[in-house]
């Protein structure tokens, strides 16, 4: 296209519906699941496109709260993908739409972040606590982190995800 550079995922609906059916499993049949291999496959969503991370954090979250312990397991593995999406910077000539896409990724992963944090020992993570630290000193994840935490003291707990 002339000079610029256009990519085209031809996998990325496919995949997208894939995380969508991990959802629907993890909702309906938690029971059935092997949450080491599931989780492997919610380390990969992190670092994917756009919107199989917006559900991946939705994911994390949910199983934050279902089987805290495999996730409190793997924690210092998910973190890093979630503080990369949290210290990204839209570059200075996007458009505006790449600013409100980055700052949903931003609010998801904090989510994400803040359902990790109810997990107990979870403190004892030392890369856990090194974000910890990074989201408190860094004023703009502060406040965001601060109106997510209000947002869910707030609002009673919804765990149906949203696929508009």
């Amino acid at each position: 296209m002339g000079p610029f550079k256009h990519t085209v995922d031809d996998g990325l609906d496919v995949r997208k519906a894939a995380f969508e059916c991990m959802y629907s499993l993890l909702e309906s049949c938690l029971g059935q699941l092997d949450i080491c291999e599931f989780l492997n496959h919610v380390e990969d969503g992190l670092k994917d496109h756009y919107d199989i991370r917006m559900l991946t954090f939705i994911m994390l979250a949910r199983l934050a709260t279902l089987c805290p312990v495999p996730v409190l397991q793997r924690v210092d593995r998910l973190i890093e993908p979630l503080r990369a999406t949290c210290t990204a910077k839209v570059k200075a000539g996007s458009v505006k739409q790449e600013f409100e896409k980055q700052d949903e990724l931003k609010r998801s992963a904090m989510r994400a972040v803040a359902a990790l944090l109810t997990i107990p020992e979870v403190g004892k993570s030392p890369i856990m606590a090194d974000f910890s630290s990074q989201i408190r000193s860094n004023p703009e994840l502060a406040a965001l982190f601060e109106s997510i935490q209000k947002d869910s003291a707030s609002a009673p707990s919804t765990d149906s995800m949203e696929l508009s």
